[in-house]
């Protein structure tokens, strides 16, 4: 499929798009992670299907998609969440998390993730969101970097339970 980027159209994900967000993000896991047998496929589907049921009513997701002739070739999703407020610009406690910027191979190096990107952060400045956060692959660090992401000043730690 030859991507031309005068044909590239985005739009934020309805309702109606529920199937293909979880597509998209069956398709971003198995990139990231490798593929998996059919059972944990089957679980992990069943387990994204009662997230975006549950999140999608209640506004704190919001996904852009973009598209090639009709077809899906990019997703992006803000998750706004909230934590107990603090001091310097986290007043409300609420915080922004960008995830599952993914294009598909044959659409790469058009300019779909920075686009997706730009549309994500404008989505957060509408809320009022005064901090956004993610996890950078290799291939996506320099996106993030020139739309003005740093390094944090207090690493995350993670411990696996």
């Amino acid at each position: 499929m030859e991507i031309k980027r005068e044909n590239i159209t985005y739009r934020r994900a309805t309702s109606s798009d529920f199937d293909a967000l979880v597509h998209y993000r069956m398709r971003f896991l198995d990139e990231l992670f490798g593929p998996k047998n059919e059972e944990e496929k089957a679980k992990m589907r069943k387990s994204l299907e009662r997230y975006f049921s549950e999140i999608l009513p209640t506004k704190n997701l919001i996904a852009w998609l973009a598209e090639h002739e009709g077809k899906i070739v990019g997703t992006g999703y803000l998750v706004v969440w909230r934590i107990p407020g603090r001091y310097r610009g986290l007043e409300t406690g609420e915080l922004g998390y960008i995830l599952n910027m993914y294009t598909v191979p044959e659409a790469r190096r058009n300019g779909i993730g920075t686009r997706l990107l730009q549309e994500l952060i404008k989505e957060a400045k509408s809320r009022g969101l005064k901090h956004l956060h993610l996890h950078a692959s290799k291939e996506g660090i320099s996106i993030y970097r020139k739309a003005g992401f740093t390094e944090p000043l207090m690493p995350e730690l993670v411990l696996r339970i």
